[in-house]
């Protein structure tokens, strides 16, 4: 299949599986008043695909917004989340869809590639929105052309915690409360090394899965920190494999020996969120979102810190929620004027949904004392600066697939990272039409 065809394709295979399954059909679609909205006021719909405390944070924003004015009525409308981008696409390709929704930073070329959503420059002039206000690491993942696509709403790296009482008890804690382990590859490992000899037999050191998202986050951070920046370069639509094959091999090897050579990491952990949330391990790498689930264990005394930048640079996989502004042939710009004045307002409540462990996209909100008095966010919030995000193109999903089945391949340790990494440019070239 030529690559010129993906998105389009694509579309039409995502519409039919829609339409044939009953998820989405077109009467669910059709735009109309809700009952609850305010008698004058403009109601704003807006599709979210957050669970858990991130949507009870996202309501306790858009309650804020909705009695802080008269005007606009968010009327905020939860969307199951596996089925959040396929019913987005179709609705918005139909015409009926909401009038903000949520996307993932790396889900952005797509949605921009298939002109279903609208610059909000405009609007975001009308509306007062400070784009200096905004950390340009995070900022820059929201433009296209020179366009703003998207208002940013947080970045959500990968970071490490790490259970105090463990590291005291063997050896591990500075006098200033500080961890104690020097920052180079030695180092690192020698951290593990020491925790393995010093916990009680009941504990291990690392909780950490064998398979899946969170250990391509961690070998993208090592990578990152080798110097390695993208898989193919960012061009939308037609990017090029570029891969440094040599520091991916060496990040992918050097995170084998954590549970081959080193043996710090027990293989094929059931649960390894339960097993940290438990005292059974002394640490774990995972996204900021624990955060909140720690702070809200019994007991669980905790330090959360960004991961230790052990080789030549600083460096962290990272992910980013972002609002959109849907594109449709008929606007209402009452509507839309409305869409990104909440946008903004939102942002300006970053500590409400910093809650969830998330770090607000908005620098001055990451300067303001709402934020930098809650316990733990602090000490991880520079990670924002660094972060490396996804490849800026429409692959993304099929890229991603082609990583993590590979990479399980390589922690499963059945085949080396030299074969891994061999496959990935065979299949990631055949999937962007690279001879």
């Amino acid at each position: 299949m030529q690559k010129k065809n993906f998105v389009v394709i694509s579309f039409i295979l995502v519409f039919a599986i829609l339409t044939t399954t009953g998820c989405s059909s077109v009467d669910r679609l059709v735009r109309g008043k809700s009952a609850d909205v305010p008698e004058g006021a403009i109601e704003i719909k807006m599709w979210n695909l957050f669970a858990g405390g991130d949507a009870e944070f996202m309501q306790t924003i858009v309650d804020e917004f909705n009695q802080s004015q008269d005007k606009y009525f968010i009327n905020n409308i939860q969307q199951d989340y596996d089925e959040y981008y396929t019913k987005l696409i179709t609705s918005l390709g139909a015409g009926k869809g909401p009038d903000i929704a949520i996307s993932h930073s790396h889900t952005l070329p797509e949605l921009v590639n298939l002109g279903i959503l609208q610059p909000i420059d405009h609007y975001a002039t009308e509306a007062g929105v400070d784009w200096t206000e905004f950390n340009p690491n995070i900022l820059e993942q929201t433009v296209f052309d020179n366009d703003h696509y998207a208002i940013p709403i947080d970045t959500h790296p990968h970071i490490m915690y790490v259970n105090n009482k463990a590291l005291d008890g063997a050896g591990l804690i500075n006098g200033d409360g500080t961890i104690k382990m020097e920052e180079t590859p030695d180092g690192y490992r020698d951290f593990f090394g020491t925790l393995k000899e010093e916990l009680p037999e009941n504990q291990f050191p690392f909780a950490f899965s064998t398979v899946g998202m969170d250990s391509y986050r961690h070998w993208w951070t090592f990578y990152t920190q080798l110097g390695g920046e993208n898989i193919v370069s960012d061009d939308l639509n037609n990017p090029k494999y570029v891969l440094d094959t040599e520091k991916a091999i060496e990040a992918a090897a050097y995170m084998h020996k954590f549970w081959y050579e080193d043996e710090v990491i027990p293989l094929n952990l059931a649960d390894f969120y339960t097993d940290f949330q438990s005292e059974r391990a002394a640490t774990i790498a995972t996204g900021v979102w624990s955060t909140g689930i720690w702070e809200g264990t019994e007991d669980l005394e905790f330090t959360a810190m960004p991961i230790p930048t052990i080789f030549g640079e600083k460096g962290a996989w990272g992910g980013s929620h972002t609002f959109v502004l849907p594109s449709y042939e008929e606007i209402d710009p009452d509507v839309q004027l409305g869409a990104v004045a909440f946008m903004d307002f939102a942002t300006d409540k970053g500590a409400i949904w910093a809650q969830a462990g998330h770090i607000p996209a908005k620098d001055t909100v990451v300067n303001s004392k709402a934020f930098t008095e809650m316990p733990y966010r602090e000490d991880y919030a520079e990670v924002a600066n660094y972060v490396n995000f996804a490849d800026r193109n429409i692959y993304y999903r099929g890229i991603n697939d082609i990583m993590l089945r590979n990479l399980d391949r390589i922690w499963s340790n059945e085949v080396t990272p030299k074969v891994a990494f061999q496959q990935i440019e065979k299949e990631v070239k055949e999937l962007i039409g690279e001879d």
